[in-house]
């Protein structure tokens, strides 16, 4: 199931789908109810979701002028390393914070639906 996951949010992230990594941690966190194992699994899910385009795009154009000039408009000089693990920081987070919501709705819920397993 997570593999799936991972799958579908990575899938999601190339064909431009930014925000898919929240959905599908808003599925991990309904499927898995427990929220301290849905969070982290959210939270892979996102940062893999983004990581692997990212290095697929680095590979095949070469993200390094554009991420430098990111990081000087940015203020943080020529590092280019800045900008991409703000953007890896940002996929983890939206996997995260589905994950969360999911999860935190589903306990506050008068409408909890019974475990089917």
């Amino acid at each position: 199931m997570f593999v799936l996951a991972l799958i579908v949010a990575a899938a999601g992230v190339m064909v431009g789908a930014w925000w898919a990594p929240f959905l599908v941690g808003i599925a991990i966190g309904t499927v898995e109810r427990r929220g301290r194992r849905a969070v982290p699994l959210g939270a892979i899910t996102g940062l893999v979701a983004w990581t692997f385009p990212l290095a697929q795009l680095d590979i095949s154009y070469g993200v390094g002028p554009a991420a430098s000039s990111l990081a000087a408009i940015m203020g943080f000089g020529r590092n280019g390393l800045i900008p991409i693990i703000l953007t890896i920081l940002v996929g983890t987070l939206l996997g995260l914070t589905g994950a969360w919501l999911a999860t935190a709705l589903l306990q506050v819920s008068p409408l909890r639906v019974k475990d089917v397993k």
